[in-house]
Parts: structure tokens; sequence; C-alpha cells
């Protein structure tokens, strides 16, 4: 479950910086638009690990959920209808400043990850068909 929770952890950081959030906007010398634009090829990176994944979502995750940030994560991944819906309300409902603690976590190791250079690598190619 790492990788999985490495690409949500990162997909939770870029929307934070893409959304301007004192304190993370200077992190990785990231502006909030090439944070937006590394959001898709992220979430199609989250796509692909979790159709190729098999995760078993419990009862436990729900109370796990709000100090590991991935309460979203985990609705979508759950296969029960009822834990799905309690957890994508934990997820509505997660106070900013935790999205924020969570994202400063990440920030401690997300600068030098080869994630965020693929993702890079990923924006510039795609910059020359967006600037016609």
């Amino acid at each position: 479950m790492e990788k999985i929770h490495r690409l949500d952890d990162a997909a939770n950081f870029l929307m934070l910086v893409s959304d301007q959030e004192k304190g993370l906007t200077e992190t990785c010398h990231l502006t909030p638009e090439e944070a937006l634009n590394m959001l898709q090829p992220l979430h199609a990176k989250i796509d692909e690990e979790t159709q190729n994944g098999k995760y078993a979502i419990t009862a436990s995750h729900l109370n796990l959920c709000e100090d590991s940030c991935h309460c979203g994560l985990y609705s979508d991944l759950a296969q029960d209808q009822r834990l799905k819906d309690k957890l994508f309300i934990k997820a509505q409902s997660l106070p900013k400043k935790k999205q924020i603690d969570c994202a400063l976590i990440t920030s401690k190791w997300i600068c030098n990850d080869s994630l965020l250079k693929d993702l890079k690598s990923e924006l510039s190619t795609m910059l020359p068909s967006n600037a016609q």
C-alpha cells in the first residue's frame, strides 16, 4: 500500500500548492500553475496503480484515515458501499489545517523524489502543445 500512499500524498501536496496555500507555495520551487498541471499525469498514475493493485479496505481504515490523510483514497478503494460513504464523509470534513500538516510532511521528501522529477518531465513534454 506504500506506493499508492505516496502517490496520494503527492496529489494532496500538489493540490494545496496549486491552491496557493501559504507555507507550501515556495516548496520545491513550483508555481501554483505547474502544480495544477502536474495533477493530471499524477492522477493517471494513481488510476493505474489502483487498477493494478488489490487493496483491501476495512473498517479499521476508517479510524486510521484522518491521521494519514488518506480518507479520500480509501473511499475510492473501498468495495463496501457503506464504508465507502463513511470514508468519503470523513474526507470531505478533514480540516484544512490537517491537510496542510500532511502536505508539510510530504514536502520533506517530494522535492528530491523521482516522482516529482517524472511529473516535471511529463509537464515539459506537454507544454509545447499547450502553447500553440
